[in-house]
């Protein structure tokens, strides 16, 4: 395995900045669709607990995660910090398998509808299988997202993601169950 670190620290950079941008730009329309008027009362409280399971939709694969509130009012919203499990295939003969301790910022909009924006940092390991030849590699990985979730019932919610996972899905469908 060699491991080329200024091409991974310039990718790094640049992930960054894209999903910097992202963040910003999510922020932004949260902030011009929320009436400042309206006193949302917190749709999650310290200590609820957050299970997503979910499609990735631009490359096969899938996703499990659970969030933990580790602070239910900030700014309007919560922060919450946990872990995800990706599985995917990026191409015929690849397989990718990544763990990755995340955080998330989630903005109440209305009591059953919230958007949010998660980061994380991991490892993965990526494997290529195509008759005799094998090639296997493991690296760190980066994720970046943002996007929204309804609750159509008290604790079970669809959500929306896009950003970026090196080898896995930027484009996710699932849903959350809240606990």
């Amino acid at each position: 395995m060699v491991i080329f670190v200024p091409l991974f620290i310039k990718q790094i950079n640049t992930y960054f900045m894209k999903g910097f941008g992202k963040l910003i730009a999510i922020a932004a329309l949260a902030m011009v669709s929320y009436s400042a008027s309206a006193e949302l009362a917190p749709q999650w409280s310290k200590g609820t607990m957050v299970a997503n399971a979910n499609v990735g939709l631009s490359y096969t694969g899938a996703d499990l995660s659970v969030d933990y509130v580790l602070v239910d009012s900030w700014w309007k919203g919560h922060f919450t910090v946990g872990g995800e499990v990706d599985f995917s295939i990026p191409q015929s003969h690849e397989k990718a398998f990544g763990i990755t301790p995340r955080a998330t910022y989630g903005l109440n909009i209305t009591p059953e509808f919230e958007v949010h924006a998660t980061v994380g940092v991991g490892f993965g390991s990526w494997n290529y299988k195509n008759g005799e030849y094998k090639a296997n590699d493991t690296f760190l990985m980066y994720n970046d997202f943002v996007g929204c979730r309804y609750f159509f019932a008290d604790n079970l919610a669809a959500f929306a993601e896009v950003g970026y996972s090196y080898y896995f899905s930027g484009m996710r469908l699932g849903i959350s169950y809240k606990f």
